[in-house]
């Protein structure tokens, strides 16, 4: 697993949720540091984010080179990636 401390503040008053910080949604499901809401919130971040990344590619609002078909496929295993990771953290 790869990844790096935060100490980002969110306006909450809460430690900022980085899934930046992992390769694979899995890595945030098994790390010992992290309870299961701040798993959940990452995960559920991680698929935002893909999915606004989608929609805005759809809606032509992207940058003026769009993606390739290859990258929208990537993103979508991102996202099954994701939706597995949740699944697991929920049979928790």
């Amino acid at each position: 697993m790869t990844k790096q401390p935060t100490n980002n503040v969110s306006g909450s008053g809460d430690k900022d949720i980085g899934h930046h910080e992992y390769k694979l949604p899995a890595d945030i499901v098994t790390d010992p540091d992290l309870d299961k809401v701040s798993k959940r919130k990452m995960l559920v971040s991680w698929k935002t984010d893909i999915d606004n990344r989608l929609i805005a590619e759809g809606e032509g609002m992207s940058a003026s080179n769009p993606i390739s078909a290859k990258k929208e496929a990537s993103l979508a295993d991102q996202e099954r990636l994701v939706n597995e990771a949740l699944e697991m953290l929920d049979k928790q």
